[in-house]
């Protein structure tokens, strides 16, 4: 309740940026693989999805890290959609890699932390271009080669155990 005569209180509002950017960031306990912006209005379907892996993926794999071709890696993915989608999973068995699925009901394990990280520096700031974006991105994806941040994949067999210790549920603090 406010008193006669006493200002009224200011709300503080947030500004949204005008821009934002989708990223697929693709890496391994060695690093980034490969980061893919996706075109402006562009709308993640699993057609989007299926041409970004044979067309991009499969193609910077080759380039560099060759041994997946030869033995293939074990994907892990959050459950969206375009993720899940039946052409994926069948390009996905043509190629012989194997899908790891989160256990239900557990948050999305996918990114161990890298995400977080990466959106740490980045409350407050406006970006009015995309090259802003980009350019903060990849500033991050530079740390993340050098400093081994990519290595907490590294995590995933030892929560992988607890899960199956715990007969398929998942526990918080793994």
């Amino acid at each position: 309740m406010r008193h006669y005569g006493s200002p009224r209180r200011s709300k503080v509002r947030q500004n949204s940026s005008n821009v934002k950017v989708m990223v697929i960031l693709v890496y391994d306990c060695g690093g980034v693989i490969l980061t893919h912006t996706f075109p402006p209005q562009q709308t993640v379907n699993a057609q989007y999805y299926f041409s970004f892996l044979e067309h991009n993926l499969r193609p910077a794999l080759r380039k560099k890290r060759r041994h997946f071709l030869q033995n293939p890696p074990i994907i892990l993915q959050d459950d969206a959609q375009p993720h899940a989608a039946l052409a994926v999973a069948y390009l996905f068995h043509r190629w012989s890699w194997e899908v790891l699925h989160n256990p239900p009901y557990s948050p999305d394990s996918c990114d161990f932390r890298l995400i977080p990280k990466m959106k740490e520096p980045l409350p407050g700031i406006l970006f009015r271009a995309v090259p802003g974006i980009l350019q903060a991105v990849d500033r991050f994806i530079r740390t993340i080669n050098t400093t081994g941040a990519a290595k907490g994949i590294l995590q995933l067999p030892h929560r992988w155990q607890r899960v199956v210790h715990n007969a398929g549920d998942y526990s918080e603090g793994q």
